[in-house]
C-alpha cells in the first residue's frame, strides 16, 4: 500500500486493519450491546454518551496542546486521524461541539428514562449540557483546551453526582458496562491506530505515543513502548485497557450473580484480562504490540456482543464485590 501524506508532512504507510479499529468504535457508538430492562437501558445510555464525551474532549485537549509544541506533535494527530477509525480524532474545529453533542445525548437519555436515574443524576445532567453547549459555541474554535476541560469537568461532576446517589444495583452495573466497554475499545482502537502508524514509520513513533500518552493522561515524556504498556497493561492507570477489562469482569460478576447476565462474557473477560497480563510482561509489548491489540480489540468486540443483560435484580445499598 503506498504512503498516504497529509497535512503536516508525516507519512502514513498503512491503514490498521478496518475490521478491528471498527470494533472499538462500534463500542464507543454502543451498536454491540444490549441491555433490555428500561432502568438498565437508561443507565446504560447515559453512560455511554457521557464517555463518548470524556473520550471526544480528551483528544481535542490533548491536540490543542500537542499544536503548541510544533508542527510534529500536531500532524501525528492528524495521522492518526487517517490511520484510525472515524470519529476516533474528530477533524480539527469540530470537538468541542462533539463532546456538547455527546452531553446533550446524555441528558436527554435521562430525560426519556423518567424515574429510572436518581433525580440529582437527571439534573446534574441537564446542566452539564447546558453549561457545555454555551462554552463549545465560542470558546470551541478561540479556546479548544478550555472547551475540553470544561466538558470534562462536566462529566467528571456527573459521575461523582451518580457515584453518591445510585445504589450498587443491576442499573449501576450496566452504567459501568456503558463506561467500561466502549473505553476499552476507543483506548484500544487509538492503540493498535499509534502501533500500525509506528511500525510503518519509524520516524514517527515518538510523535504519535506522545500524542497517544497526552490523550490519556499518561507521561508524555516516556518511551513509546512504556506507554503503550502502560496504556495497554497497566490496571492501575483509569484509561488503560487493563483497567477498563477489570471494571467491566466486575460489572459482569455482579450481574451474573444476580442472575441478570449469564456466565460467558464474564467467562472471556476473565481470559481477556489474564491474557493482557501474560502478553504484557516487560520486555513482550514492544515487539507484539499490535497483534496484542488487535487480538484484545476482537475479544471485546465478543464480549460487548455477547452481553445479554436482563431484567433488573433487587435493589442493594452495599458494593457488589467483584
Amino acid at each position: 500500500m503506498p504512503p498516504l501524506r497529509h497535512a503536516g508532512g508525516m507519512r502514513c504507510g498503512y491503514k490498521p486493519k478496518a475490521r478491528k479499529l471498527d470494533i472499538g468504535m462500534r463500542t464507543l457508538h454502543g451498536d454491540l450491546h444490549s441491555v433490555p430492562a428500561m432502568s438498565t437501558v437508561t443507565a446504560y445510555e447515559v453512560a455511554m454518551a457521557l464517555e463518548r464525551a470524556d473520550a471526544s474532549a480528551r483528544v481535542l485537549g490533548a491536540r490543542a496542546l500537542a499544536a503548541r509544541h510544533g508542527p510534529g506533535p500536531a500532524a501525528a494527530f492528524a495521522a492518526l486521524a487517517i490511520a484510525g477509525p472515524e470519529g476516533l480524532v474528530p477533524p480539527v474545529g469540530t470537538g468541542g461541539t462533539l463532546a456538547a453533542r455527546h452531553l446533550e445525548q446524555a441528558a436527554l437519555a435521562a430525560a426519556a428514562g423518567g424515574a429510572d436515574l436518581p433525580s440529582d443524576v437527571s439534573e446534574a445532567l441537564a446542566h452539564a449540557a447546558t453549561a457545555a453547549r454555551a462554552q463549545a459555541g465560542g470558546a470551541n474554535a478561540l479556546d479548544p483546551r478550555g472547551a475540553a476541560t470544561a466538558v470534562r469537568r462536566e462529566v467528571a461532576s456527573v459521575r461523582g453526582i451518580a457515584a453518591d446517589a445510585m445504589p450498587r444495583d443491576d442499573t449501576w452495573h450496566a452504567m459501568r458496562l456503558g463506561t467500561y466497554l466502549p473505553r476499552a475499545g476507543w483506548m484500544g482502537a487509538l492503540l493498535l491506530s499509534c502501533a500500525e502508524v509506528a511500525r510503518a514509520e519509524p520516524g514517527t513513533a515518538g510523535s504519535v505515543w506522545h500524542a497517544a500518552a497526552l490523550v490519556a493522561g499518561a507521561d508524555p515524556d516516556a518511551a513509546g513502548a512504556a506507554v503503550l504498556r502502560t496504556l495497554l497493561a497497566d490496571g492501575d492507570h483509569p484509561v488503560s485497557v487493563s483497567h477498563a477489562i477489570d471494571q467491566i469482569t466486575g460489572a459482569l460478576f455482579a450481574l451474573a450473580r444476580s442472575g441478570a447476565a449469564d456466565g460467558g462474557p464474564l467467562a472471556l473477560a476473565r481470559a481477556t484480562g489474564a491474557r493482557l497480563s501474560t502478553a504484557c510482561a516487560p520486555g513482550a509489548v514492544a515487539p507484539g504490540g499490535p497483534e496484542v491489540i488487535a487480538e484484545v480489540l476482537d475479544a471485546i468486540g465478543a464480549i460487548a456482543g455477547s452481553t445479554r443483560v436482563g431484567s433488573a435484580a433487587t435493589a442493594t445499598r452495599e458494593p457488589v464485590a467483584a
